[in-house]
């Protein structure tokens, strides 16, 4: 299958500053893991993240991953991918924008081409499972601006005081 991006957009760059979303590559796990330590930091599942964006640099149809950057520092990531044995469910497993970055701008238009992504392959439903941690309140705060509604909370998921987040999207 060609990549995502190769046919995505004639237009690669976003406001003059940021390039358009665009696939992982091996090549970007070092600018993903700045992101990544630089927002997440010590948290019970930073490990699981960069494990997620290891596995979703294109080598395999489960593991997606798109990135927003400019002069190659990493400016939004988002991971996600089909759930196994469901009917065209799709899960957002981070959803990630730098600080200092417009939420609204970069990290909409990066939300924007995960939506458009899933719904080229007939995804019906976009599933976040996100922490409810201030550490990523910028990116939650802008799912449910764009529409994802909360089906189920489970309290003190990853510690004390921080939650697993159900966030949901018909599409």
């Amino acid at each position: 299958m060609p990549r995502w991006d190769a046919h995505c957009t004639s237009e690669r760059r976003l406001t003059g500053y940021f390039d358009a979303a665009r696939s992982l590559t091996r090549s970007d796990a070092e600018a993903v893991r700045s992101l990544v330590l630089g927002i997440l930091g010590i948290t019970p599942y930073v490990d699981r993240v960069l494990e997620l964006a290891d596995a979703s640099d294109g080598s395999d149809r489960e593991h997606h991953g798109l990135l927003m950057e400019r002069d190659g520092t990493a400016a939004a990531l988002a991971l996600f991918g089909p759930v196994a044995g469901a009917d065209r469910l799709w899960h957002l497993g981070m959803f990630l924008v730098a600080p200092r970055v417009d939420v609204r701008e970069i990290g909409g238009a990066l939300l924007d081409a995960v939506v458009s992504f899933v719904r080229d392959r007939h995804a019906r439903v976009l599933m976040a499972e996100l922490p409810a941690d201030p550490v990523i309140g910028s990116s939650l705060s802008l799912l449910r601006g764009k529409g994802f509604k909360q089906e189920a909370r489970i309290p003190d998921f990853y510690r004390d005081g921080v939650a697993l987040l159900f966030l949901r999207m018909n599409l």
